[in-house]
C-alpha cells in the first residue's frame, strides 16, 4: 500500500510530533519523516529509535520535498514558524499544526503561505503526563478528538485529505471554524485550568494566615486543582493566543460564581438548592461511556488500598485472563488510605467478567454508572 505522504516534516519533535511520526509510519501513512527540533540529544534519540529518518535543526531543510508539514511548536511560536518555512515549501504541500488555539494561527498561515500550498489548522486533543519525544507512543491519538478548521480560505480537498489521515490514525475528527474552536476549547479546557489556578491561589492566600488548612487539602482539593500544575509558560502562551475567548468565558464564570455567593449570603435555601441541583443534573448527564463522535468508554471503578504493586496486581489479574486494558487512571485519592482507580477496558463485553475476577481477588469493583 502506498503511503498517503512519501515524506512528512515534523517541526517540533516532542510528544505530539514524535507520536504522530511513530503512528504514521507504523500504519503506513507516512513513508519517511524529517524531524526538526532544537535539542541535539532528543533529535539523536528520534533518529536512533526510528521515529525520524533524517534530523534537522533548520526548518527550511526539513520541509524540502515534504508533502505533509506539521508544525508542532508551542502556539506562541507557530506563526513565526509558518513565516520562516513559507519560501521553502514544496508546491502542493499540505501544511497543518497541532496548536490548542486556532484563530491567530489560521489567519497567519493564510497571510504568509504561498497559494501553491494548502493549510488546514489542526488540534489533536491528546497528551500525557510525560513530555518529549522519549515519551512518544504510536497509540497516543487513538479515540482522541482531533479538531480541524474550516475557514473561507480552506481548500476542501486538503481538508478532506487531512481528515482521512487523522481518521486512519484512529482519531475522531471534528470540523469547526477557527473562532468556534477557540470558544469551545476556552469553555471546555482553558476555563477549567484558570479556575484551578484561581482556586489554588485563593487557598494559598488562606494558608498564609491559617497554616492548619494545609493538612486538610486532600483528595477533593488535589483532584480539582491537579491541572494547575501545568507548565506556566505553555499556559501563558495559550492565554495570550486565545485571550478574547478565555476572557469571555471567565467573565461568565465570575458572574455565575457571584450569583452563588449572593445566594449563600442571603441564605435562600430554596433557590440555593435549585442552583446546586441544576449543576448536579448537568454534571450527572455528562457521558461516562461516550456520546456523539466519541466511541464508548468501557470503564470500571476499583477501590484500592495504599500499598506498593496494587496497580500491577490488577493489570496482571486481568491480563492473565485475556482482558485487554486501554488505560488505568487514579480517580480519587485519600491520603495514606488508598483511593479509586478508573480501569478502561478494550471491550464492553469484558466488564462483568473483569469485575468478577477482581472481586475474587478481594477488590471492590463496580461499573461506572
Amino acid at each position: 500500500m502506498e503511503p498517503m505522504f512519501e515524506k512528512a516534516a515534523i517541526l517540533g519533535l516532542g510528544l505530539l510530533g514524535g507520536s504522530l511520526a511513530k503512528a504514521g509510519k507504523k500504519l503506513g501513512l507516512i513513508g519517511a519523516v524529517a524531524g526538526c527540533g532544537r535539542t541535539e540529544k532528543r533529535l539523536e534519540f528520534a533518529l536512533a529509535n526510528g521515529i525520524a529518518d533524517t534530523i534537522h535543526k533548520d526548518p527550511a531543510e526539513a520541509v524540502r520535498g515534504a508533502g505533509l508539514v506539521v508544525v508542532c511548536t508551542p502556539v506562541g511560536t507557530a506563526p513565526a514558524m509558518l513565516e520562516a518555512i513559507a519560501p521553502h515549501l514544496e508546491k502542493g504541500a499540505l501544511v497543518t499544526d497541532v496548536g490548542s488555539t486556532k484563530r491567530k494561527i489560521v489567519e497567519r498561515a493564510e497571510a504568509v503561505l504561498p497559494e501553491s500550498v494548502y493549510f488546514v489548522g489542526g488540534h489533536p486533543m491528546a497528551g500525557s503526563e510525560n513530555s518529549g519525544v522519549e515519551a512518544a507512543t504510536d497509540t497516543l491519538f487513538e479515540n482522541a478528538i482531533c479538531a480541524l478548521t474550516s475557514s473561507s480560505g480552506t481548500n476542501m480537498m486538503a481538508l478532506n485529505r487531512l481528515e482521512k489521515f487523522w481518521t486512519a490514525l484512529k482519531a475522531k475528527v471534528l470540523v469547526v471554524s477557527p473562532a468556534e474552536h477557540d470558544l469551545l476549547v476556552a469553555a471546555s479546557s482553558h476555563l477549567p485550568h484558570m479556575v484551578a489556578v484561581a482556586l489554588t491561589r485563593c487557598v494559598a492566600g488562606v494558608s498564609e494566615n491559617y497554616e492548619k488548612v494545609i493538612p486538610l487539602l486532600a483528595g477533593g482539593f488535589r483532584d480539582t486543582t491537579r491541572i494547575a500544575s501545568g507548565s506556566p509558560e505553555m499556559w501563558r502562551d495559550i492565554c495570550l493566543e486565545n485571550r478574547e475567548s478565555i476572557a469571555a468565558v471567565l467573565e461568565d464564570f465570575i458572574r455565575t460564581a457571584s450569583e452563588t455567593a449572593e445566594l449563600i449570603k442571603r441564605g435562600d435555601s430554596a433557590e440555593l438548592a435549585a442552583h446546586l441541583s441544576r449543576a448536579k443534573t448537568f454534571r450527572d448527564e455528562l457521558p461516562s461511556r461516550g456520546r456523539g463522535i466519541l466511541e464508548p468508554v468501557h470503564e470500571i471503578l476499583v477501590d484500592v488500598s495504599d500499598k506498593p504493586g496494587i496497580i500491577g496486581e490488577i493489570a496482571t489479574t486481568l491480563g492473565r485472563n485475556h482482558i485487554n486494558l486501554r488505560n488505568i487512571n487514579v480517580q480519587h485519592v485519600r491520603e495514606f488510605q488508598g483511593g479509586t482507580l478508573s480501569v478502561i477496558l478494550e471491550k464492553d463485553a469484558d466488564i462483568d467478567r473483569a469485575i468478577s475476577l477482581l472481586k475474587e481477588r478481594g477488590f471492590a469493583a463496580r461499573p461506572r454508572e
